[in-house]
């Protein structure tokens, strides 16, 4: 019975990992009109229908600013926090 229990706990740490609701990343902006950002991790350029901004970071960024993102939606979309000094 607890073999049991420790399989279906593995399978819901797998599933919630495999899910990535949200995460941190960071990345560089590539071009400020349209926006577009180049992630450090997977070295892909987010395009700007894929990036919301912030008021707080709105219209103060240009190319080569380091930014803090939270990524939702499986990645498909990412919300610009802050620019990183």
């Amino acid at each position: 019975m607890s073999e049991l229990v420790g399989v279906i706990q593995q399978i819901v740490q797998n599933t919630i990992e495999a899910m990535k609701l949200t995460d941190k990343a960071t990345g560089t902006v590539v071009s400020a009109a349209p926006m577009a950002v180049q992630t450090d991790v997977s070295m892909q350029t987010i395009p700007a229908a894929a990036l919301l901004v912030t008021d707080g970071v709105r219209g103060r960024l240009a190319a080569g600013d380091r930014v803090l993102m939270l990524r939702v939606q499986h990645g498909n979309q990412y919300i610009i926090l802050s620019k990183i000094e």
